[in-house]
């Protein structure tokens, strides 16, 4: 079963003190000259064999004909470059801190999903909202669940992993384990993500713009317990 609160959200005070002191002097750390040479020099070294296909993928995605296809090709871009930086970020199997932030996914992505999970998405949730066509226009995605447990989310692994949104495969913490990505409700965390920003672009400008996007627990409620 999914937890009920995202990690640290049940700090006693004491307990939240010392873990924002551990957090502040981590971000001191990797706001460091030193440190931000180092990431540099690592990121360096996996990113650089994987960008021509990055590269190649993601353009096979700006020229799909339509939005399903794009999605297919930019997974394939948010996977290559999981495999490049596998071994350097702190992302590991049982760690679901991310499982607990909002992540925004458009209409056609949510019903990609469905279908290949056997489960439609909600036709139009109200949380939803009309994404321009105008790619010169500001953008915002809701931002409604932080602190929730993603409606897949069970036993801290996702049970939709090989079908899981765009967003989430491209999510990746460059730091040495996760102590950044816990959730502190009131606390603005600084964490050194991989850059990614290609891929969201497109996914924009292909994928999302001139269409719906929501939260996938809008898309996708939790249904009610078996039983």
């Amino acid at each position: 079963m999914a937890s009920e609160d995202a990690p640290t959200l049940g700090l006693r005070r004491d307990d939240r003190a010392a873990h924002m002191q551990r957090v502040r002097e981590r971000e001191e750390e990797i706001l460091s000259a030193e440190y931000r040479a180092s990431v540099d020099e690592r990121a360096l070294a996996v990113l650089l064999p994987a960008n021509p296909d990055r590269t190649r993928l993601v353009n096979m995605a700006l020229q799909a004909p339509t939005r399903t296809k794009s999605i297919t090709w930019l997974r394939k871009a948010a996977d290559r470059l999981s495999q490049a930086v596998g071994n350097e970020v702190a992302c590991r199997r049982g760690c679901d801190a991310c499982c607990y932030l909002d992540v925004a996914v458009s209409k056609a992505e949510a019903e990609s999903i469905g279908r290949a999970i056997g489960r439609k998405p909600v036709e139009s949730p109200a949380t939803a909202i009309a994404v321009s066509s105008d790619l010169n226009e500001p953008h915002e995605y809701p931002n409604r669940h932080l602190g929730k447990p993603c409606t897949f989310l069970r036993d801290s692994e996702c049970s939709i992993h090989a079908d899981r949104p765009l967003v989430c495969r491209l999510h990746a913490n460059f730091d040495r384990d996760n102590l950044l990505c816990q959730i502190v409700p009131g606390e603005t965390i600084s964490v050194p993500y991989v850059d990614t920003s290609i891929e969201k672009a497109v996914y924009h400008a292909k994928v999302a713009a001139g269409g719906m996007v929501a939260d996938i627990r809008d898309w996708f409620p939790a249904l009610p317990p078996q039983g």
